[in-house]
């Protein structure tokens, strides 16, 4: 499973009596654990050997690929045009309230393929798009390392992959592209426009923008420590993923249903239509019948044709045959 560097973020409600700096997170040291014996089918330092779909990097080697290299985003929110190149480590974005900062969560949110809901900021894309200076579209670019083992589709990308997401006024879609590394800045043709190569690609670098563990803004660090039980219920099931697997379960469930209820009007209208074939295939006999009696009455009339040709034949031969006794017979006397 690929290694990740999230964007970290702070920044107070505008307007916020609080002024005091974000509190500094502090990791527990690792427990040490005994060394084991690698998994082959998730870890492998041979290349050359089968690895699972998402192996897991291996211990102190720096991740390869889904770490956000680059930022771009014009005519978004507040900003105009910002470029924010990132390091392969942690990264601190500050500034003061209305800076701008939470703009650069939400268009890296908008970029790997969250609603516009998702971002707290806003109810539909359209109203991301900045309001100074009349501009009629946003666009926002997100680079990720995409080396090693675990990159995805490295033959065709490269190094790195640009994702672009562009939100128009005057249109309705709201179109993905895909970037190699040729062409960083998306000012070419882009490798992919298919959401569906967008998802694989999140898969493939396990990047989960919908949880909140991966992207934690202000309104669900709040439902997690302010919020009610049932908030923070929903929180750990974003958290672990219960909540997908629960979702993808009811549609299964739904598909199986719903199968249920085709086998069972597919099972009644399968007997009225065994009495129809039955019935066909028997007018299929009857039909085969007549066509043979039409064949036995040809080759009969051709037999009775025969039959009289050849009585006609003898018939002539007979007669033939006396008037050559009679002339004999007349010759001699």
């Amino acid at each position: 499973m690929a290694k990740k560097r999230a964007v970290s973020h702070s920044e107070e409600d505008p307007g916020s009596d609080d002024a005091s700096s974000p509190a500094k997170k502090q990791r527990r040291p690792k427990e040490e654990e005994p060394p084991s014996t690698p998994d082959r089918s998730t870890t492998n330092n041979n290349d050359n050997e089968p690895r699972s779909p998402h192996a897991i990097n291996t211990a102190g080697k720096t991740a390869e690929c889904g770490i956000i290299k680059r930022i771009y985003v014009e005519n978004f929110m507040c900003h105009g045009k910002l470029t924010i190149d990132l390091c392969n480590n942690v990264n601190f974005i500050h500034g003061q309230n209305g800076s701008g900062k939470s703009a650069i969560l939400a268009a890296l949110q908008i970029c790997l393929g969250a609603g516009a809901r998702r971002t707290h900021r806003a109810r539909n894309l359209k109203d991301l798009v900045r309001k100074e200076g009349n501009a009629n579209y946003a666009k926002v670019q997100v680079t990720l390392l995409n080396k090693g083992p675990d990159a995805f589709r490295h033959d065709v990308y490269g190094d790195t992959i640009t994702i672009e997401r562009t939100i128009s006024l005057g249109t309705v879609s709201n179109p993905y592209k895909l970037y190699g590394a040729d062409d960083p800045k998306g000012n070419g043709k882009p490798k992919s426009t298919k959401r569906k190569d967008l998802d694989l690609l999140l898969d493939q670098l396990n990047i989960q923008v919908e949880n909140p563990v991966a992207v934690l803004d202000q309104e669900e660090a709040k439902k997690f420590l302010m919020g009610r039980p049932e908030d923070k219920y929903i929180f750990f099931a974003k958290a672990t993923d219960l909540e997908r697997m629960d979702v993808h379960y009811a549609s299964v469930v739904d598909s199986i249903n719903e199968l249920d209820v085709n086998s069972a009007k597919m099972g009644s209208n399968i007997e009225p239509m065994s009495v129809n074939v039955r019935k066909l295939e028997h007018e299929v006999k009857q039909f085969q019948y007549l066509d043979d009696l039409q064949i036995k009455v040809s080759q009969e009339n051709a037999k009775f044709a025969w039959s009289l040709y050849t009585k006609h034949q003898h018939t002539l031969d007979d007669e033939n045959s006396v008037s050559s006794c009679h002339v004999f017979y007349s010759f001699m006397h």
